[in-house]
This record gives C-alpha cells, structure tokens and sequence, in this order.
C-alpha cells in the first residue's frame, strides 16, 4: 500500500512540473505596429493610396497588404520574423523595403534592423507594443530614366556570363518582377581602350549574353528587354583616346545600365511624357 502511495505520489509530481513548463514556454510573442506612408521621391508629397503589401520572409508567405489611407498603412509585426516590404503605385517603380526583427540573432546589440525605408520615430504604447513609424519613398516612371547595375564584370575580351555578375543580374530580375509594366533596354559600355569597332562589338555581345540570361533564367519575356552595346560612345569623363587616365577613372566608364523605353498597361503601351500617378496599383 505504501508504494502505491508513493507511486501515485511522484506520478502527480512528474505531472506538475510539465505544467510549470508548458506555462514557462508560453510567453508572449513582442509585436511591433508599424506605421508606413509613402511619398514622391522628388516632390515630397504624401501618396494616398499606394499599396503596401507584406511578405513573412521566415515563413516564406504573403502576410498582410494595405492602402495607404489618411496618412499610413499599418502592420502588426512579429519578433523573430524577417520581412520584405514592397511599396506599389501605377507609374511608379515598385519600391522593395526589408524590415528584420530577427536581426539581434546575429547582432545582439540590434532589436531590429531596416533597409530601403527610413525611420522616423519610435515610441513605447500603453499596451507594450513599440510603435514604429516608417517612410518609404516612390520614384515616378519617366521615359529614358536609367540606372547603373553595379558590379557586372566580365573576364578579358569575354562576355560569358561571370557567378559573380550573375548575383548582379538576379537582382535586376527581381526589379523586373516588381514592376511588370516596364519594358527595358540593358546597355554595356567600355572604356576608351581598344578600337572603337572592337568596343562596339564586345559591348554588344555582353548585352546579349546578359539579356539572354535574364529572359532564360530569370523567366522575363523578351518583349520587355533589349540588348545595345554602346562600346566607347557614351564616356562619362574625359578619357578618350589619347588621354592618360588611371585605372578608376577607366573604369567608370565600363559599366552596365538600364534604361526604361516603355510602360505597358494590360499590355499595351502608353505615353509617360507629362503623365501623373493615379490610384494605387495591386498587380
């Protein structure tokens, strides 16, 4: 009888420690509130109604979306979590923001950490939660704007595609998929060194390669991109043939850009000369 005691003794023991642990580990998950507004890159102005949507990188899903109305779109975030932020309005390029509430994993000095977004106040609320007020700015599509896409480097006289320059490429890839609507033209350029003939030839097949490259593993249609070699026709500084020059400052006129030509709407496309933003855009 005694040990039937004892045995029903340390059974009710073993039963409240699992208890303790299980109220032990089931501690509330830290929010956050994050408030965005968007505004014109170059103007300034509020944007109402872009459209804001939030993907859970950690758990690899479409977490929320929101317009942006009567200032912000709001978003209840998780600690631990790691999250992409993409900004979209029509006539404007698509903007891609990273909010890391998982950082302090690798920097344990860091709470959170952000990218492509500024932050412009933070503030403890009544119910724990750390408000966060952020501000993400769009850029208005115009016709012929362009940008430099660092780091594509090609061995000599070769225009295989490099590992390295593909890294480049995949984020050229990404861009193309945020904005749909865009059509492109990827230019190459050289510097001045060697015979203009020669430049222009070696540009063009790098154009190709790196457009084919796009379109085959990246999955873009071909009617959105377009290869031009440029060779030495568009210096951005004064070394010429004939003039002296260092190594940096040749290489800053061996480089790879990207100019928009086009903007489609369902696939037809329109005029962006004078054009305005108009309501938000959720493709």
């Amino acid at each position: 009888m005694k040990n039937i005691v004892l045995l029903f003794f340390f059974l009710i023991l073993g039963n409240s420690k699992g208890i303790i642990a299980q109220v032990k580990i089931t501690e509330p998950i830290k929010k956050y509130q994050l408030q965005i507004r968007a505004f014109d890159y170059d103007s300034k102005d509020d944007l109402e109604g872009t459209y804001i949507k939030l993907y859970n990188l950690t758990k690899k899903q479409l977490a929320d979306s929101a317009v942006v109305m009567n200032g912000y779109a709001t978003f209840m975030l998780e600690k631990g979590n790691d999250y992409d932020i993409l900004g979209q309005r029509t006539r404007y390029m698509t903007r891609r923001a990273n909010f890391n509430a998982a950082c302090y994993l690798q920097d344990p000095k860091k709470v959170f950490c952000v990218s492509g977004m500024s932050i412009e106040n933070v503030s403890k609320q009544s119910n724990g939660i750390d408000l966060i007020e952020g501000a993400i700015a769009l850029k208005k599509i115009n016709f012929d704007d362009s940008f430099k896409i660092e780091n594509i480097r090609y061995d000599l006289n070769k225009w295989d595609i490099r590992p390295d320059a593909a890294k480049e490429l995949d984020h050229l890839v990404q861009i193309l998929r945020d904005n749909p609507n865009i059509v492109v033209e990827l230019g190459s350029h050289t510097d001045c060194r060697a015979s203009d003939d020669y430049n222009l030839t070696l540009s063009q097949k790098r154009a190709e390669a790196a457009v084919k490259y796009i379109i085959e593993k990246g999955k873009i249609p071909a009617n959105r991109i377009t290869a031009k070699g440029y060779g030495e026709t568009k210096l951005l500084n004064k070394c010429d043939d004939g003039i002296a020059c260092t190594e940096i400052e040749h290489a800053m006129n061996r480089r790879t850009e990207i100019r928009i030509t086009g903007y489609l709407v369902d696939g037809v496309p329109i005029d962006l000369k004078g054009s305005s933003a108009v309501s938000g855009d959720k493709n």
